[in-house]
């Protein structure tokens, strides 16, 4: 199943709603933990584990920016299940490192979601409208 579209969700009482098209690929687990611009990154445990392989593949424990990769993503990593109602777990150290406080951007990504602040998920997106077709110049070596 494929991640995807935008929607803004409430994140309350430390538990944040999953829009409905997002809960059929959550429903057997999840791996909450922070992204890399000051986003979460959620991933259905099949993506996360198979992330997980990837890296400890690729990054030797005696790369420094590989430890710091790791940290980044493990350290603060959770894994669980979203409740009947479709909300899962947000602790106090996700919230305050991506700012996510009463609601929240949700973006489906094809094989994980980001959570993103609202204000910064404005800035990011007018972002990436604004860079659009450099980035595609930059990418067509890949036969995107």
């Amino acid at each position: 199943m494929m991640l995807l579209g935008e929607f803004t969700c409430a994140s309350e009482n430390g538990r944040l709603s999953l829009p409905a098209p997002f809960r059929p690929a959550l429903e057997r687990g999840l791996t909450l933990t922070r992204g890399i611009e000051k986003c979460l990154l959620i991933f259905p445990t099949a993506e996360w584990q198979a992330l997980v392989q990837r890296i400890r593949a690729a990054l030797p424990l005696t790369s420094r920016d590989g430890r710091s990769f790791s940290r980044l993503l493990f350290a603060a990593a959770l894994a669980c299940f979203p409740d009947r109602q479709g909300r899962i777990p947000l602790p106090a150290n996700l919230r305050q490192y991506a700012a996510v406080e009463g609601e929240a951007v949700l973006v489906g990504l094809v094989s994980h979601i980001e959570v993103w602040n609202p204000q910064r998920w404005a800035e990011v997106s007018a972002r990436v409208a604004d860079e659009s077709a450099a980035v595609a110049e930059r990418l067509s070596r890949y036969g995107i």
